[in-house]
C-alpha cells in the first residue's frame, strides 16, 4: 500500500504538468498559431525560447496585454514592436491565470518536448533496427534448414 501510495505521489506531478503542457498546445493553436511558429518568424517572432529569454511573468504580461506593456516603457516590449513594423498583437484578456499559466509552460516546455520526440524516435528505431536482425538472423537459420532437408532428401 505504501508502495502505491508513493508511487501515486511520484506520478501525480507528472500527470499534472503533461495535463498542463496538452492544455497549453491547445490554446496555441486555437490563438496563436496564425502569427507565430515555435522556431520560425512569421507574421510574429518564434516563441521557442521566449520564457527562457524574457521569464514567465513577463511572457504572462505582453500575451495579456503587450499594449499595456508598452506604454509602462518596457524596453524589451518597444523593440519587438518596432522590429515588427508596429504590427499590434490583439490582447488575450480573456484567458484565465490558469489558461495564461498553461500557455506559458507549453511556450517554456516546447523545445524539451521536441528533444523527447527526437529521442524516443531514435530509440524506437534502434529496436526496430535490431528486432529485424533478429528476424533475419532466424529467417537465414530456418532457410539453412530448409536447405539441408531438400539436400537430405535428394
Amino acid at each position: 500500500m505504501k508502495r502505491i501510495a508513493l508511487l501515486s505521489m511520484l506520478l501525480l506531478p507528472i500527470a499534472v504538468y503533461s495535463q498542463n503542457y496538452e492544455a497549453g498546445e491547445s490554446i496555441f493553436k486555437a490563438n496563436c498559431v496564425s502569427c507565430h511558429k515555435m522556431d520560425a518568424k512569421v507574421i510574429g517572432p518564434p516563441l521557442a525560447n521566449i520564457v527562457e529569454a524574457q521569464g514567465a511573468e513577463w511572457t504572462k504580461k505582453w500575451i495579456y496585454n503587450n499594449e499595456e506593456l508598452r506604454a509602462s516603457g518596457d524596453a524589451h516590449a518597444l523593440a519587438i514592436y518596432e522590429e515588427y513594423n508596429k504590427q499590434v498583437m490583439p490582447a488575450y484578456s480573456f484567458l484565465t491565470d490558469q489558461e495564461l499559466d498553461n500557455l506559458v509552460g507549453y511556450l517554456e516546455n516546447w523545445q524539451t518536448k521536441q528533444e523527447e520526440v527526437v529521442e524516443v524516435k531514435q530509440s524506437v528505431s534502434g529496436e526496430v533496427k535490431e528486432n529485424a536482425n533478429k528476424v533475419e538472423r532466424k529467417l537465414s537459420s530456418a532457410g539453412k534448414v530448409i536447405i539441408a532437408a531438400f539436400v537430405l532428401a535428394a
